[in-house]
């Protein structure tokens, strides 16, 4: 007998007013539950009395508050994204006020004081163990008028960064150029940009989106106008920059008013770094490594930027600049390793290479995934793609819903990541709720005469993503806290970071690739050229990471209360990275990382690195497509979410403690 998928649990066909009620209605529920279990007398201040309702309620709305406010970053309609915002703001603000609730925590933390954690469930013990850590960040500790300056300064901060976000999702400046000032790029691209008219010259419209920016970055053998091209892209958004001074501002006042030094002090206390110091040093230590490596690789690019000057019969100005590094990292790759990104891209065309991931995920980890036919998709874009996702090594249970949107359009999320729209939970009729995940991202469109080509970086962003997509759709705990992606900030890019190996696999690549023209798989040559050529230039590209991590805890432990981030950002830049920001840009204002849940945890992306390449080096690195291991991978690390401190899962997993070993020597080359 053929299963049937149940129906989405998210209907992503709502209109505006639609976004509108569902908020209402979430505040009214959690209101309502509330004010029963403040409103409970001590001989009714019982676990039944209050964990069960309070996990009702985080279960079965926290899809819910996904959908109403993720719609503003991935919907067309413009009354849909603002009813989002709103609803963002709305439930934000309630949320504030009801995590406040001095009535709330005198009941709850009186049960847990009068509970032994050991007589209860794994996840129900550390549910009340996670709760009251939360009072405590959340001030509840403190005397009332304390707690109202508090709850003021936190709803201060919510609107402020809700618009940072919206500013840099909706951002939509453009620049012109002309054929001869775009030399290099060719009539694939060309075909693909909206033209204009400007006194009589036809120019070429680009935007800040990705594929244009990357592109041009890469190609354009006019240094002017990558130069412009690269200015403007990181000068977008400069109204951002008051926004994140006073988020900065608003952080550093809760954090004291909470008792801790810094805003870093307190978003690493419950990370797996935990201090401002392990964290400083970690970063300091790997910058300090990269130094001279790095300088090295600037010589490099300086000295294949005054060859083609040369050549050109153009002046060489000495320098490597921002517009310069991509363009020169594309030369070297050519002439030193014969690693042609447009080549490559002819034999990663979107629509199969995305079929064939989901085959390696299907063999590692035990999966089986089925494409909805569109006339019976409920999506949010006619571009948008759903699957099914099934087990096939277990029960062959449903497993949940896999969307993915991947072409770029005005007003979308202008980056790639996972949206983890449905957490997978334990239902009140002891029915599990399938999860729903979202892949997002900005590749180039199809044109008429080609598919949408991915560049061998863009297959790594894809295999990356998706990482995310299954330790979501894998995942299995009785509550949606509990759920997937929700594990420690220093430790939520590892699983989907040691997926990316699969990209310099020699087997993988061979399976995964077609030539869009031929169906020929990509040569052993190319594949050897492009493994060659995966730590070419790692020291300027680790340094630019550490970088984006410094600046940000640097910003995050600062006492100056006029802190000037666009100076901080450029000379930092040009400290760590080796690399000057473009004059009079703000590429701050356009850090998204730093308003979406990333503050003084940008460092978790080198962080969870050490992970990531111990499990892939320990465990995958002699069978890549092992699927023994791939489903130990699958139990041992995705399955249990956060039901358990990351480090572990780590040990669970390895066997023993981990070490940054293989880190150091296979990505860092120390």
């Amino acid at each position: 007998m053929t299963q049937i998928a149940p129906p989405p649990s998210l209907d992503f066909s709502i209109d505006a007013a639609k976004v509108t009620q569902i908020t209402q209605n979430i505040i009214d529920e959690e209101l309502r539950v509330n004010n029963l279990i403040a409103a409970l007398k001590p001989e009714e201040q019982t676990f039944e009395n209050i964990v069960p309702p309070l996990a009702r309620l985080e279960n079965e709305f926290y899809g819910k508050i996904q959908l109403v406010t993720s719609l503003h970053q991935i919907s067309p309609d413009e009354a849909v994204r603002d009813a989002s915002v709103e609803a963002e703001k709305k439930y934000e603000e309630f949320s504030i006020e009801q995590t406040m609730r001095h009535d709330l925590y005198v009941v709850i933390q009186g049960l847990i004081d009068k509970t032994d954690l050991s007589t209860l469930g794994h996840e129900e013990a550390r549910m009340l163990t996670k709760m009251e850590r939360s009072f405590r960040r959340n001030g509840l500790h403190l005397p009332e008028e304390k707690r109202n300056e508090f709850k003021e300064l936190r709803k201060q901060l919510s609107q402020t960064t809700i618009e940072y976000t919206k500013n840099w999702s909706n951002e939509n400046s453009t620049i012109l150029f002309t054929k001869e000032e775009l030399e290099g790029m060719d009539d694939d691209f060309l075909g693909g940009l909206k033209t204009k008219e400007v006194d009589g010259v036809t120019k070429y419209v680009l935007t800040m989106k990705y594929p244009d920016v990357r592109s041009v970055l890469k190609l354009c053998k006019n240094e002017n106008t990558r130069k412009a091209h690269s200015t403007a892209f990181e000068s977008r958004n400069r109204e951002n920059i008051v926004l994140l001074e006073e988020a900065l501002r608003l952080r550093r006042k809760c954090a004291k008013i909470l008792g801790y030094p810094t805003h870093a002090d307190f978003v690493l206390e419950v990370k797996m770094a935990k201090t401002v110091e392990a964290v400083r040093n970690f970063l300091n230590d790997l910058a300090t490594k990269l130094h001279q490596p790095g300088l090295k690789d600037i010589e490099t690019l300086k000295q294949l930027k005054k060859e083609e000057k040369e050549q050109r019969g153009e002046a060489f100005d000495g320098a490597v600049n921002a517009w310069d590094t991509g363009y020169y990292e594309r030369i070297l790759l050519e002439k030193e390793y014969s690693v042609d990104q447009e080549e490559i891209r002819k034999y990663f065309s979107l629509e199969p290479t995305v079929q064939k991931m989901l085959e390696i995920y299907e063999r590692v980890l035990g999966l089986k995934f089925v494409k909805v036919p569109t006339d019976k998709a409920v999506v949010w874009h006619p571009d948008v793609q759903l699957f099914e996702c099934w087990d096939a090594v277990e029960d062959k249970s449903f497993s949940g819903y896999m969307y993915l949107d991947l072409f770029p359009r005005d007003n979308k999320y202008p980056h790639a990541a996972c949206f983890p729209l449905q957490a997978s939970y334990i239902g009140e009729d002891n029915k599990r709720v399938a999860p729903i995940a979202a892949m997002v991202a900005n590749f180039s469109k199809p044109t008429p005469n080609k598919p949408s080509l991915l560049k061998h970086e863009e297959v790594v962003t894809l295999f990356h993503e998706l990482g995310h997509v299954m330790h979501h759709l894998c995942s299995r705990t009785k509550y949606a806290r509990f759920h997937g992606t929700s594990v420690e900030g220093d430790f939520v890019e590892a699983p989907s970071q040691m997926l990316e190996n699969w990209c310099f696999d020699r087997q993988s690549l061979k399976y995964l690739s077609a030539h869009y023209e031929t169906g020929e798989p990509i040569s052993d040559e190319i594949i050897d050229r492009i493994i060659k050529s995966k730590n070419v230039l790692a020291a300027i590209f680790n340094l630019r990471q550490l970088f984006f991590g410094i600046f940000d805890v640097e910003i995050h432990t600062s006492e100056d209360e006029n802190l000037d981030t666009t100076k901080l950002y450029n000379d930092l830049r040009e400290k760590i990275s080796l690399v000057k920001a473009p004059e009079g840009s703000c590429g701050q204002a356009s850090f998204g990382h730093l308003m979406g849940g990333y503050d003084a945890g940008y460092y978790g992306y080198m962080w969870s690195k050490v992970f990531s390449s111990d499990m892939f080096y320990t465990k995958f690195e002699s069978d890549t497509l092992s699927s023994e291991t791939g489903y130990a991978y699958r139990k041992c690390i995705l399955e249990k979410g956060s039901s358990k401190d990351g480090m572990e899962l780590l040990v669970d997993f390895l066997g023993r403690e981990p070490s940054s070993d293989a880190f150091m020597r296979e990505d860092i080359g120390v």
